[in-house]
């Protein structure tokens, strides 16, 4: 492991006087990088400026460049690029007009606007009255937009002139004018009282708003070619003062505009050509490689070096300060981004180098005030006095011992005189701080390990407490320089080895044990192990490697793990919850926390430092662009100080810091939304839309849309692409999502509805954005499933149903009418006509002969009994007697007409029926009558009974009908069945069920599926 393992052989060639000067080096400045290795389309930028958006853009040679953090908007004069410009070679100064929303540039010496909401591009030329080309471009403290032009390509031999104009109601007005020198050198600047200065080879002219000339300098003059030129390039800062870069002297000269005197505040050899002033009134100075920073009090600080080593560039073109107070530097190279604040961390013990310097271990402060580290590559303690004193401790050993105080000696805890430090070496070893003379307790080298760390620590009664395993852990009384075993006569079974941190407990008699392999242990200094957290425990924590522990006041634990992240452990011991880097945390090797005065937790890691507030779970992170000294921190090498100073080491010196101010200088960064893109599987085509420079209201999803992706931004642009997201879209999910540095979100077919995503953002150093970005968007339902769809489908079917209905109720009625027709006509004249038919055969019987009356007689029969079926069938097809109480009622009449003449008595029962007036379908009317005929008829023929019961009796959802007489079959009786097997197929057609019965009598059971 990293902490045990021998890192490398350092040598020093130079001696401790080396490392004591390079403890005063400058903490590196915080540089971030953007070339085209991070994407820029194209390296050499010409100018910059910001919308109020906050998307940066960039003047290049090939044409505007918009950047939002992630993407590279190109405006070019490609026309196949959608965002096509007719000229594209930038040759000055781009910025924004808010009040326009757009954007003025000058290319190959032309000036157009740029509208962002559009972008629509409009050409000013002669017809707006510019006069030649257009040379600079300024837009003044209220917002007019001012040019310098010339004419020398259009003017007349000796006559050309170079003009000041000012844009007014759409046209371009000259406000002044000079001859134009043989070198056409300008520059357009503005003061802090809105006077414009026109920098030329004559002179610096200044002018009020309206374009009246106030004054005219002759600041400094040089000889250019044999002509002798006038022209300075000048800079107001926010007190007005002019500063001058003289092109003779070279450097920074401050120029008094009232009694037109100079004086010098930097010497140099360069030439410088562009300056800015930051929040803090530092005045940033550009030359053609170099870069200064101006104290407020004229201190210069040169940043050259440092730009260097990032990326090589040949010239600086532009200096811009973004919203978020970031300086940029455009070079014909790419660009430099200088984060500008304070120091948050002052270095202590760092080499001068990059990389690996001074790894420090253990940390502690004398009774002096003394600030003592062990730097484990020179092995050897170091250390600071409170008067600024750098040295280190000679500790006089021999050789052998020295070396093996080099991985051993990592914990160190002072004797109660603060005079004298315990450490653990081949034994147990007390150094004199002042003298370095040492004692060695031998007795203890059982007690030390070679292969491992030795942790060591002091207990609230002064006892020190060590040991490499349960069985030999110590308890040392400095004062009386006794000592005892932790466990004596102890029943635990397995012993517990390779320890890596002690913590004591705020509950007496308790501290804990972090290990290597066998997690976290709670001990009692009776030599009892009380509890035991591990991987497999319940509650289990997330790996066995301990590197620290802290305790807060309630009990609770916060566990480093080595590659498990932050365990929090619960005072009562029942939860555990675990904090990664999807959390937060810079990295999941935890090697020291410290707790400040807010009760919020300091965590070093294998990868940066971490600030963690506990009531919000939020973590702020830094790195080395922070102004950290190394982003690797080691393990034993965290403390705080007497005075509240914080010191974590690393791989490279101490960071020392006070919590509260590292913490004012974060400020929270905002988030944008970008735009929405997707397919549209309908139409079978991309679509885009770019949100960032219109008015967002809410995005449209159509049903076609196969997918949508939605794209926002951070414009924090130091170190961007460390910044984090986590989204949640209301309406379909009920958590946050983790979607690290990726700025977008895809959905495929999401249902119709209404949803707004939420996404919240963290910066490079954790800082979370103030506001929630909230994104409304609606699904749009496919049209078969809206409701006016679905509603005309609905009344489509109520409609075809109506008309089925319709149709077969015009059917059913035609039919009703045709059956009451033809039971009519039956009636009628067929009944007419078998009816005169029996009355003539009657008639002929009185007068025919005997042999003849007996034929006479059966005709007159046949045609009576033709007239009852008849009657009885145009009764069962009439639709006008369909009720049940009809049929009840021919039932009586047919049981009257066939059984009374025959001396039978019969009983209807039909006190059971729900539906009397139900009108009852004419295939079941007709089919239970012809049943209940048939019945009839059979008794007449074939039964000797002279009883017979018809019962009708409904049940839930059915009905039996019962015809029951109390007969014998007649003797002779010969029967061909079919009347029993017409009953069956009749029931069959009503879908019901008839049997026979001839237990006491004969029986018919006809069983309805419905109720009469």
């Amino acid at each position: 492991m990293k902490f045990f393992k021998i890192r490398y052989a350092f040598v020093l060639t130079l001696g401790f006087l080396l490392v004591s000067h390079s403890i005063y080096a400058q903490n590196p400045s915080q540089i971030d990088i953007l070339t085209t290795d991070q994407g820029l389309t194209f390296r050499d930028i010409t100018s910059i400026t910001q919308d109020k958006n906050e998307a940066m853009w960039f003047g290049t040679d090939l044409g505007l460049v918009r950047y939002d953090g992630y993407n590279f908007k190109v405006y070019n004069s490609d026309k196949t690029n959608p965002f096509y410009i007719e000229e594209e070679l930038i040759t000055g100064e781009i910025v924004i007009d808010d009040s326009a929303d757009a954007l003025w540039y000058m290319a190959n010496e032309k000036l157009f606007k740029l509208q962002l909401s559009t972008d629509t591009v409009t050409a000013y030329n002669s017809s707006q009255n510019i006069k030649g080309k257009v040379l600079r471009l300024l837009k003044d403290m209220n917002g007019g937009i001012w040019i310098m032009t010339d004419d020398f390509l259009n003017a007349k031999n000796g006559n050309a002139k170079q003009y000041l104009q000012k844009l007014t109601n759409g046209t371009f007005k000259v406000k002044a004018s000079i001859p134009r020198s043989k070198y056409a050198y300008s520059r357009l600047i503005i003061n802090k009282k809105g006077h414009v200065l026109w920098s030329s080879p004559l002179g610096s002219l200044k002018f009020d708003t309206n374009g009246i000339l106030l004054e005219t300098y002759q600041i400094s003059s040089y000889s250019w070619h044999g002509s002798e030129l006038n022209f300075t390039v000048s800079y107001y800062d926010s007190n007005n003062t002019h500063y001058f870069f003289p092109q003779k002297e070279r450097g920074v000269s401050i120029f008094n505009e009232t009694d037109l005197t100079s004086k010098r505040v930097f010497e140099s050899e360069n030439q410088f050509y562009y300056a800015i002033e930051d929040h803090q009134k530092h005045i940033w100075f550009a030359g053609n490689k170099e870069l200064y920073r101006m104290s407020p009090d004229g201190e210069f600080t040169d940043y050259t070096e440092q730009l260097k080593s990032r990326f090589e560039y040949s010239k600086i073109n532009y200096l811009f300060i973004d919203a978020n107070k970031l300086l940029w530097v455009a070079t014909d190279n790419g660009l430099f981004k200088i984060r500008i604040g304070e120091e948050l961390f002052i270095p202590l013990f760092k080499l001068n180098n990059d990389g690996w310097g001074n790894t420090m271990r253990g940390i502690f402060e004398d009774a002096n005030g003394t600030i003592f580290a062990k730097c484990e590559s020179q092995n050897r303690l170091i250390y600071k006095t409170i008067s600024g004193t750098i040295d280190s401790l000679n500790i006089k050993l021999d050789n052998l011992s020295l070396e093996a105080l080099k991985y051993t000696a990592n914990f160190y805890a002072l004797d109660a005189t603060k005079q004298n430090v315990f450490t653990l070496g081949e034994s147990l070893l007390k150094i004199n701080l002042k003298e370095g003379t040492t004692k060695s307790y031998n007795e203890f080298s059982p007690n030390v390990t070679f292969k491992g760390q030795n942790p060591l620590i002091k207990l609230w009664d002064g006892k020190l407490l060590f040991g490499q395993s349960l069985f030999r852990l110590v308890l040392f009384d400095p004062e009386t320089e006794t000592s005892e075993l932790v466990f004596k006569d102890s029943k635990i079974k397995t012993d517990i080895a390779d320890f890596r941190y002690f913590k004591e407990s705020k509950t007496d008699s308790i501290f804990w044990i972090g290990t290597q392999n066998d997690g976290l242990l709670k001990v009692h200094l009776s030599g009892r192990v009380e509890k035991i957290y591990n991987t497999d425990s319940e509650p289990n924590i997330s790996r066995n490697f301990i590197l620290v522990i802290e305790e807060e006041p309630n009990g609770s634990l916060w566990v480093g793990t080595y590659g498990g992240g932050l365990n929090h452990i619960s005072a009562d011991g029942k939860t555990v919850k675990i904090y990664t880097k999807s959390h937060g945390l810079t990295d999941e090797n935890i090697v020291g926390i410290l707790t400040d005065d807010e009760n919020s937790l300091w965590i070093s890691t294998y990868n940066g430092l971490s600030h963690f507030e506990k009531n919000s779970e939020r973590f702020q992170n830094f790195y080395t662009e922070d102004g950290l000294t190394h982003y690797e921190f080691n393990y034993t090498s965290f403390f705080k100080d007497s005075k509240g100073n914080f010191y974590f080491g690393g791989m490279n010196g101490l960071n020392k810091f006070k919590p509260n101010e590292v913490l004012k200088h974060s400020e929270p960064p905002k988030l944008r939304l970008l735009g929405v893109s997707g397919y549209n599987s309908k139409n079978k085509t991309r679509f885009k839309t770019d949100y960032s420079q219109t008015e967002f209201t809410e995005v449209n999803v159509s049903p076609y849309d196969q997918y949508f992706e939605i794209n926002w931004t951070m414009p924090s642009y130091f170190q961007n692409q460390k910044n984090t997201y986590i989204t949640k879209l209301e309406g379909f999910e009920d958590r946050w999502f983790y979607q690290g540095n990726v700025a977008s979100i895809r959905y495929n077919q999401l249902p119709a509805g209404d949803y707004v995503l939420k996404v919240k953002g963290k910066d490079s150093r954790g800082n979370v954005s103030p506001s929630i970005l909230s994104i409304p968007f609606k699904v749009q339902q496919i049209f078969y499933k809206k409701w006016w769809f679905i509603m005309l489908v609905i009344l489509a079917i109520i409609g075809i149903i109506y008309a089925i209905f319709r149709y077969r109720l015009q059917q059913a009625l035609a039919m009703e009418r045709l059956r009451t027709k033809i039971s009519s006509d039956l009636h009628d004249d067929v009944g007419s006509l078998l009816s005169g038919l029996a009355m003539q055969t009657e008639l002929m019987e009185i007068n025919a002969s005997a042999a003849d009356k007996s034929k006479l007689q059966k005709i007159a029969g046949i045609s009576r009994n033709a007239i009852s079926q008849m009657r009885d069938l145009v009764w069962s097809i009439d639709s006008r007697r369909g009720t049940t109480t009809d049929l009840i009622e021919r039932m009586q009449e047919l049981a009257e007409e066939l059984l009374l003449p025959k001396s039978i008595t019969f009983q209807i029962n039909s006190t059971s029926i729900k539906f009397p007036n139900r009108k009852l379908a004419v295939q079941v009317k007709q089919n239970i009558f012809l049943i209940y005929k048939e019945a009839v008829t059979n008794i007449l023929r074939h039964s000797d009974a002279n009883t017979v019961d018809i019962t009708i009796r409904n049940y839930n959802k059915n009905c039996e009908f019962i015809i029951k007489d109390n007969g014998n079959k007649k003797k002779s009786y010969k029967s061909t069945g079919l009347g029993l097997s017409n009953m069956q197929f009749r029931a069959e057609a009503i879908n019901s069920t008839v049997t026979f019965n001839k237990d006491n009598g004969f029986s018919i059971h006809l069983n309805l599926p419905f109720n009469l």
